[in-house]
Parts: structure tokens; C-alpha cells; sequence
């Protein structure tokens, strides 16, 4: 079975969330370790974050990337649309 690791800055965020979305989420992210590699509407990245692949969860993004060796998912982004893709 698929491992999940988020990044603490992801997992703090998302306890900082609202109970209907921090829920939104956590189903999204439930079915993204179901299938990490055919989840709908995911997109490869590009530019600097290449490498990595996204979701989007109603206004939110979920950056992640997927190890297949290991079988583990990354996450370590979740926010808002326009200020999760800033480092």
C-alpha cells in the first residue's frame, strides 16, 4: 500500500484549515494514495518545480511528487491557488 509523507509545513497548514475543507483535503489526499500515478486532473509541473505534480481541491493545490520505487507520496505543499506555488 501507497505511504504518505507530508512536509510539516503542509501538515500545519492543514490543521490550520476550516473542518469542511481540512475534510475536503484529507478525501482528496485519501484517494490520491489510492491511485498516485492516474488521479484525475493531476498535472506534471514545470519551470522549477519540475519533477513534481499538483492537484486541486476546490481553491486549494496539493503539490506532491510520487516515489514508484518506494511507493511513497511526498506532499509538501497545500495552500490557496496563487501563494502555494511561492517558496
Amino acid at each position: 500500500m501507497t505511504e504518505i509523507l507530508l512536509h510539516r509545513r503542509a501538515l500545519r497548514y492543514l490543521k490550520k484549515l476550516a473542518h469542511p475543507d481540512r475534510e475536503r483535503l484529507r478525501k482528496a489526499i485519501a484517494q490520491l494514495v489510492k491511485e498516485p500515478e492516474n488521479f484525475p486532473g493531476m498535472l506534471h509541473m514545470a519551470g522549477e518545480w519540475v519533477g513534481y505534480r499538483r492537484i486541486r481541491v476546490g481553491g486549494f493545490r496539493v503539490i506532491f511528487w510520487y516515489d514508484s520505487e518506494k511507493d511513497i507520496v511526498y506532499i509538501d505543499h497545500i495552500g490557496p491557488r496563487g501563494d502555494v506555488y511561492k517558496r
